[in-house]
Parts: structure tokens; C-alpha cells; sequence
């Protein structure tokens, strides 16, 4: 069965949309101005006089100075290790897969009930 589909341009005008709002049109790019790790990095590198008179605009900046600032702190070592991994890469770890022959866990005895008749 089909349907008579007349006139289906819903805006005959054309009038609307991003022709005419450009700055509503997103061009779906990530900005690396909007990451924190990014912030990081820029307020490290500043000097301590820069450092001093910078403003955040952003929340990025803001958290990113947030945690600059208690990284300085004497009881800043969660966020000195969190910003370190961030701009400089987490440290390689690695897992020991093997038990060199021990014994893991206990043993565990499997026990099979049978129904009665």
C-alpha cells in the first residue's frame, strides 16, 4: 500500500536553520582548550608570575587551578599523583600472572546431591 507523499518539504521557504544562525553550527571538532589535561600542561609552563595573575574563564582552568594549587599544599600528594599522570603518562606496572608454585586460595570440595526416589 502506498501514500500519496505531497508536499513534503516541511520548510518551503528555506528560511532558518544554520544559513542563518552560522555561530549555532557546531562543526563537531573536539577543542583541546577544553580539556583538563591540556589546562594542566598550560599552567605548568607558566611562570610563578603569570601563574599568580592567571584568571580561569573556563571550568576546565578552574579545576585544573584547583588542583595546582592543592598539589602545592603539604598534604597534596592525591593531587600532585593525579596531574603527574596526566601530563606526563601513567608509570608502566606490572602484574605477576604467576603463583610460582604456590598454593592460591583454598581447595574446595564439589559435593553431588542426588534426589531421592
Amino acid at each position: 500500500m502506498s501514500t500519496k507523499q505531497d508536499n513534503m518539504n516541511r520548510n518551503p521557504t528555506g528560511k532558518g536553520g544554520f544559513q542563518e544562525r552560522p555561530k549555532d553550527r557546531n562543526n563537531g571538532r573536539w577543542n583541546k582548550d577544553d580539556s583538563i589535561s591540556y589546562q594542566y600542561n598550560k599552567l605548568l609552563r607558566m611562570s610563578p608570575e603569570e601563574f599568580e595573575e592567571f584568571v580561569p574563564i573556563t571550568m576546565a582552568q578552574k579545576i585544573a587551578l584547583q588542583r595546582i594549587n592543592n598539589a602545592t599544599l603539604t598534604d597534596g600528594l592525591n593531587d600532585t599523583k593525579e596531574i603527574t599522570d596526566r601530563t606526563e603518562g601513567k608509570a608502566q606496572q606490572s602484574i605477576d600472572m604467576t603463583s610460582n608454585g604456590e598454593t592460591i586460595g583454598k581447595s574446595v570440595e564439589v559435593v553431588w546431591a542426588t534426589k531421592k526416589k
